[in-house]
Parts: C-alpha cells; sequence; structure tokens
C-alpha cells in the first residue's frame, strides 16, 4: 500500500510540474493579447471633465465708495478675468474669485473673509449659492455689497436670470442679518 501511495505521489507532482512548466513557456509564433481601453474619446471631441479658460465680468466693491459713502459714484467695478473651471462649474468658480478679491487699487471684495461657500448650483435659470453659517457676518454696507457683487457677477452668465442665496443648504430671511434674501434676486439693489 505505501508503494502504491508512493507512486501516485510521485506520479501526480510530475503532472504538476510539466503542467507548471508548459503554463510558463509561450509559443513563439503567438502574438501577445494586447487588451485596447473601450470608449476612447474621440480626438475631434472635448474632454467634458477638463477645465477651459472662460472669460468672465466679476464685479467688485468700489473703495471710493465704500469710504466717502458718495452715491454719485458707482457702486461696483466691473473686472474681467480669465477662470481656469469646467462648464457646469462655472458659477462657483465666479463667486470663489470673488471671495479671493482683486488686485485693483480701486476695487475690494466685500465678501466676508471668515465666510465657507458650501457650493454654486444652476438650476433653470436661477444660481443656489450657498454659503456656510458660520464666518458669515457683517455691517448692513458690507452685506448690500456681498449681495450686490454676487448677484451682478452671475446675472452676467446666459444661464442666470436670478440668485437665490442659502445658508447652509435653507433658505434664511437674511445673509448677515441685514437684507432680506428669501426670494431669488434679478437685480442688484
Amino acid at each position: 500500500m505505501k508503494k502504491f501511495l508512493a507512486i501516485l505521489l510521485i506520479f501526480a507532482l510530475s503532472i504538476s510540474i510539466v503542467a507548471c512548466k508548459s503554463n510558463k513557456e509561450t509559443p513563439a509564433n503567438e502574438d501577445p493579447i494586447i487588451e485596447e481601453p473601450i470608449n476612447e474619446p474621440n480626438e475631434d471631441e472635448g474632454n467634458e471633465d477638463e477645465p477651459e479658460s472662460i472669460e468672465v465680468t466679476l464685479y467688485f466693491a468700489n473703495e471710493d465708495y465704500i469710504e466717502t459713502g458718495d452715491e454719485s459714484l458707482e457702486i461696483l467695478i466691473p473686472e474681467r478675468r480669465e477662470i481656469e473651471t469646467r462648464e457646469d462649474k462655472l458659477g462657483e468658480a465666479i463667486v470663489r474669485a470673488l471671495m479671493e478679491g482683486t488686485e485693483s487699487e480701486k476695487a475690494q471684495t466685500a465678501i466676508p473673509s471668515t465666510s465657507t461657500l458650501n457650493g454654486v448650483e444652476i438650476i433653470d435659470g436661477t444660481a443656489f449659492v450657498d454659503f456656510a453659517r458660520d464666518g458669515m457676518y457683517g455691517g448692513s454696507l458690507q452685506e448690500g455689497l456681498t449681495i450686490n457683487q454676487i448677484v451682478a457677477s452671475l446675472i452676467e452668465l446666459d444661464s442666470v436670470d436670478s440668485v437665490q442665496f442659502l445658508i447652509d443648504g435653507e433658505i434664511e430671511e437674511s445673509l448677515m442679518g441685514h437684507y432680506i434674501i428669501n426670494k431669488p434676486l434679478t437685480a442688484i439693489e
């Protein structure tokens, strides 16, 4: 019985060695299989996920108006700027650019530096601008200029007719406690 088991074991081992050796060898006349990726982008089509440079008009608060309160002055100063973004993220990119500010000595951003933008979504012509409650505070002048900067900059887009401000995803009465924002705004105050 021991001889039979030993012979059976040697036979099984021999078959295993031969099988392993044949898997490692590839015939010389056989070409390797190269898998092609499925759904390669067409060279003529643009990749929707890649950012593109888009020229926009941003509006910033006029320094002279802030310092003097002279109502004969323009409240906002337009600035043309190239923004690198995807088309579906343009609204958010505009508000983030406004938050970063301007290099102009005649203008500044009124958006509080402590504010946090949760996001911007454009649906059926309305840009929903969502800020976090934390850090969104300031006086009535700062709130009015913040609202005006954002509304004026976003309604420049063909896809935006109005702007609805949200606080933590909800419609609230006011952004900083001075102006009513519970309905979409269509023009600057």
